[in-house]
């Protein structure tokens, strides 16, 4: 009996060592596996832009928001006061970023908008290129070759109001389709990406042969006489900003 016995302690202390060195080591499997996610955290890299340069880079972990000691000094800049971060270069509002709030998921460019005290005068002529079937459009035929008498019906004129602010308010109907372009050129065109003021409920994107919203044909959806404004800045185009108003049903009747 007194042998039985001894033999039961042993058996006893022996697992109670398995079972200690069991929990030891599971513990150090844990703390191994939390260091380890801890040092494959993914991260992401944004790249700021002032225009075309890039003027410095800031990382974070993905969905951490980035610390402002990374990029706040390049919201100084010589060309103009800082009006923010966007992630198209054109500065489109709904692609505003708040850097204090916001995070992201996979590396980004962001464009700082650099607005300068002043502007160089704007000395082209903007005009509405289109096309319709029932509106003054179907003369206009994308900018054909027009005499200068008929060009200047769809001619932006300066409003006076602000410095290179130009507009014109014409007639359109349902399915008619536009952009603004210079000097009756191609060269510079601004389609539906451009615009800060559109309603989607009369106008909508009916693309083109850019791959760029910017370039993408504007159409009508709402016939009614409306107010094409758009605003220069020669020296940045990404600045330049078109808006339209609707003023009420069409004043002359088409054809």
């Amino acid at each position: 009996m007194k042998k039985n016995n001894v033999l039961s302690k042993v058996t006893a202390l022996l697992t109670g060592v398995v079972l200690t060195v069991g929990l030891l080591t599971g513990c150090g499997d844990t703390s191994s596996q939390a260091g380890s996610a801890a040092s494959t955290a993914e991260t992401i890299t944004v790249t700021f832009m002032n225009q075309d340069e890039t003027i410095g880079t800031a990382t974070a972990n993905v969905g951490e928001v980035l610390d402002k000691s990374s990029y706040e000094a390049f919201e100084t800049a010589e060309s103009g006061e800082f009006n923010g971060w966007y992630e198209t270069p054109s500065y489109l509002e709904s692609s505003k970023k708040d850097l204090k709030t916001d995070s992201f998921t996979k590396d980004t460019t962001l464009y700082g908008d650099f607005r300068a005290a002043e502007v160089s005068e704007d000395t082209r002529h903007w005009y509405i290129a289109g096309t319709s079937k029932t509106g003054s459009l179907a003369l206009n035929n994308w900018a054909a070759d027009l005499s200068d008498e008929d060009k200047a019906q769809f001619e932006l004129v300066p409003t006076g109001n602000a410095v290179n602010e130009f507009s014109l308010t014409i007639d359109l109907y349902e399915g008619d389709q536009f952009q603004i372009i210079p000097d009756w050129s191609w060269d510079g065109q601004k389609g539906y990406g451009k615009f800060t003021q559109i309603d989607d409920a009369q106008m909508e994107n009916a693309g083109g042969l850019a791959d760029s919203v910017d370039k993408a044909n504007v159409q009508v959806k709402e016939d009614g006489n409306y107010t094409i404004t758009l605003t220069t800045n020669p020296d940045n185009q990404a600045q330049d900003t078109l808006t339209i108003v609707r003023n009420s049903d069409p004043v002359e009747a088409s054809n």
